[in-house]
């Protein structure tokens, strides 16, 4: 018996199969305006992506002083 192999084409963000409708970004095929839209977003290096809320800021406090 030949062994058939799937040609179906996954999200290139969440890896699920594309639906009836996919959204296509440029090569990329996504299943989904969320998952285009997720995509597109910036990643940094700690795979943090773009918020809207501001970072909360550390302040250094000094050890107290032995003198």
């Amino acid at each position: 018996m030949a062994e058939h192999q799937t040609t179906e084409e996954v999200c290139a963000f969440c890896g699920e199969e594309l639906g009836e409708n996919p959204v296509r970004r440029g090569k990329f095929s996504y299943c989904s305006e969320a998952c285009a839209f997720e995509a597109s977003r910036s990643i940094d290096c700690g795979g943090r992506t773009d918020s809207v809320s501001a970072p909360p800021i550390v302040e250094q406090i000094l050890p107290p002083s032995t003198e």
